[in-house]
C-alpha cells in the first residue's frame, strides 16, 4: 500500500505555484548582453534547427526535477500489511451413548425412520464440520468417548475433524454380548479425565482454551457404573468443566428390532425412561444447561443453542510495516528500483548537461 507520511504531507502544497512559475521563467528569462544588430529581418530568414525548436525540455526537466523533489518532501511510503491472529478455542469432549437401546427407531432422518444413534451421528458430525443451520467448529479440540456398560475414548481431543468423523461414523450400538448396562457416571468421569489431562500437553497453553465442556447425550438411565454421575458432576465442578446433557427419544414406549430364534427381526415396543432428574442435576451443578430432544429437528436445535453459546474467540491485529520510499530500494512488478531520490537527482544532471552542450547559447 502506498501512502504519504501525514506529517509532512502538506509539502505537497509546493507543487500548485510550481508549473506556471516555471513556465513564467522560462518566458521572461532575464535580459542578456546581446549583439548589436540593425535589423532581425535578415535573421527571420535563417532556418531554425530542431535544438532551437526544442528549447522547452530544459524548463520541463528542471520543473520535473523539482516537482519529483516536493513529492519526495511529502514523505511517499509503502506499507507491508501484516497480521497478528490470537484464537482461543473452547476444548468439547462429545459424550454418546451406545446402549442396546439406541437401537430404538423412533426417530426420522432425511425422510426416513431411523435409530436414535444413527440420528445422534449425524447431528454430531454437523455440529463438528458444519451444515445449514450449524457453522462447524474451527478452531476448537473435540474429542469422542461412547458409552454402554463401559466407558471407552474413541478419539483424543484433536483438531482433526475429519478422523473425528470417521470415528464417529464406525459407532454402534452395544450387541448383547458387550452387555446391556448404561454406565453414564463412568463416561462423565473418563470425560472430566480427558479435558483435565490437557494442562499437560506441550502443544497447547491455558492461552489457547477458553473453556472446556462436555456435551453428554443419553437415552436411559445410569444402570452400571461404578461412579455416581453426581460425583462425576462434582469432579467437572471443581476443575471448571461445564457439562451440557441431552435426553434423546419419545417418552413411554418404542419400537426396538429384535432377533427371535428364527434369526427373523422384529419391532417390539419396549418401555424407556430417561432419567431427566439426574442429568438436570448434572448440568445445574456444573453451569451447563438439560435439554430434551424428542426428535430429529429438536436435536439439531440443542447442538445449534450449545454451538451458540459456547463460541471460540479469534482475535486480529493488524500493523503496517513502512519503507520510505525516497531513501529505500522500491520492489515494483518485480522489478526492483533504487531508491526514488536518485531520479530528480538524474533528470537535473540530464537538465544541467543539455544547456551546456547542444543546448548552449551566446553568451
Amino acid at each position: 500500500m502506498l501512502m504519504f507520511s501525514p506529517d509532512t504531507l502538506w509539502w505537497l502544497l509546493l507543487a500548485l505555484p510550481l508549473v506556471p512559475l516555471a513556465w513564467w521563467r522560462f518566458a521572461h528569462r532575464a535580459r542578456r548582453p546581446a549583439v548589436p544588430w540593425s535589423s532581425t529581418a535578415n535573421a527571420r530568414t535563417v532556418p531554425h534547427g530542431w535544438a532551437a525548436r526544442t528549447r522547452w525540455v530544459l524548463p520541463c526537466l528542471r520543473t520535473l526535477a523539482v516537482l519529483m523533489l516536493i513529492v519526495l518532501l511529502a514523505g511517499p511510503r509503502k506499507g507491508d500489511e501484516r497480521t497478528s491472529r490470537s484464537v482461543e478455542g473452547v476444548a468439547i469432549e462429545l459424550v454418546v451413548d451406545r446402549s442396546g437401546s439406541m437401537r430404538a427407531l423412533d426417530l426420522q432422518l432425511a425422510g426416513r425412520r431411523a435409530d436414535r444413534l444413527e440420528v445422534v451421528k449425524a447431528v454430531a458430525a454437523d455440529f463438528v464440520l458444519g451444515e445449514e443451520t450449524l457453522p462447524g467448529r474451527a478452531h476448537d479440540l473435540i474429542g469422542l468417548i461412547t458409552f454402554g456398560t463401559w466407558a471407552d475414548s474413541i478419539c483424543p481431543l484433536t483438531l482433526d475433524y475429519k478422523t473425528l468423523t470417521e470415528a464417529l461414523a464406525q459407532v454402534r450400538p452395544a450387541t448383547e454380548a458387550e452387555g446391556s448396562g448404561t454406565a453414564i457416571g463412568d463416561a462423565l468421569a473418563l470425560a472430566v479425565s480427558r479435558l483435565n489431562d490437557l494442562e499437560d500437553r506441550p502443544d497447547l497453553t491455558t492461552d489457547d482454551i477458553r473453556s472446556r465442556i462436555v456435551i453428554l447425550l443419553t437415552d436411559g438411565e445410569d444402570t452400571a457404573s461404578e461412579l455416581d454421575p453426581l460425583t462425576a458432576a462434582d469432579m467437572a465442578r471443581a476443575l471448571g468443566i461445564k457439562v451440557y446433557t441431552i435426553g434423546v427419544g419419545v417418552d413411554g414406549t418404542a419400537p426396538i428390532p429384535v432377533t427371535d430364534a428364527f434369526g427373523r427381526t422384529q419391532l417390539r415396543h419396549a418401555p424407556v425412561r430417561i432419567d431427566e432428574a439426574t442429568l438436570q442435576r448434572i448440568a445445574d451443578l456444573t453451569g451447563g444447561r438439560f435439554f430434551r430432544a424428542r426428535d430429529t429437528s429438536s436435536l439439531n436445535d440443542i447442538y445449534a443453542e450449545i454451538d451458540a453459546m459456547e463460541k471460540t474467540e479469534v482475535a486480529e491485529e493488524r500493523f503496517y510495516r513502512y519503507t520510505d520510499l525516497a531513501v529505500s530500494p522500491v520492489d515494483l512488478a518485480g522489478w526492483r528500483l533504487p531508491p526514488l531520490l536518485i531520479f530528480p537527482m538524474l533528470v537535473l544532471v540530464l537538465e544541467i548537461l543539455l544547456a551546456a552542450t547542444r543546448y548552449r547559447t551566446i553568451p
